[in-house]
């Protein structure tokens, strides 16, 4: 449904008059992004781009904890362009539909802490699985992208934020679990709790920043 959308948007600035352009660019939070840009008149516009390229992951130990780990993020964008002043300064309001994650799976034989208490992983599981929102609002401000009569390579730049909080959840196999003296035990209650602290600790960042930076070609 989100790539029709997108889709649908690009039918739409494509049904204008008035010159258009693509591009492509650099930048956060996807490695590289290519763009459709269509001014509808010399006081507003639209566009639509696609911001991908990071999906890395990476395996380590850390005492004796063995983890995976992978970061991924990708975006497509619908926006408006407003030009108040005339020119190629704009101030940009729009959604962005999201793929944007990341991962932590452990295993191993050290010692994690749970919710206050310690832990012999022993073989044992925690995993972690943070996501960003998968649509958010988006307000920036950038350059480019104007009504024009030259055609040819341009510059853009963009730079916004993405406004939206990141969510945790965790799955493990130490619920039930007894260590230490053999009578602790590791309750849903404990494994809720430290999620519910992460989540805390995410619930602060409302906003992720989204920059970007490169060429575009008006015809």
């Amino acid at each position: 449904m989100k790539k029709q959308l997108a889709i649908i948007a690009l039918a739409a600035l494509g049904a204008s008059a008035y010159a258009q352009d693509s591009y492509v660019g650099v930048g956060l939070p996807g490695l590289f992004t290519l763009g459709y840009a269509h001014p509808m008149s010399a006081s507003w516009g639209l566009r639509a781009d696609y911001a991908g390229g990071i999906n890395v992951s990476k395996d380590g130990n850390q005492d004796g904890v063995n983890a995976t780990g992978s970061i991924k993020a990708s975006r497509l964008g619908a926006y408006a362009d407003w030009y108040p002043f005339g020119g190629g300064f704009r101030l940009v309001g729009g959604a962005t539909f999201n793929d944007i994650k990341a991962e932590l799976n452990a295993v191993g034989s050290g010692t994690a802490t749970i919710n206050g208490q310690p832990v012999t992983m022993n073989g044992e599981t925690f995993n972690v699985a943070i996501k960003y929102p998968s649509t958010t609002p988006y307000v920036g401000i950038g350059y480019g992208h104007h009504l024009s009569d030259s055609k040819g390579i341009g510059f853009y730049a963009d730079l916004g934020v993405m406004i939206g909080s990141f969510t945790a959840d965790t799955t493990t196999s130490l619920v039930g679990k007894k260590f230490q003296d053999g009578v602790t035990t590791i309750k849903q209650s404990d494994i809720d709790a430290q999620t519910q602290k992460m989540r805390d600790s995410l619930g602060s960042l409302t906003v992720l920043p989204s920059a970007s930076i490169g060429l575009l070609y008006r015809y």
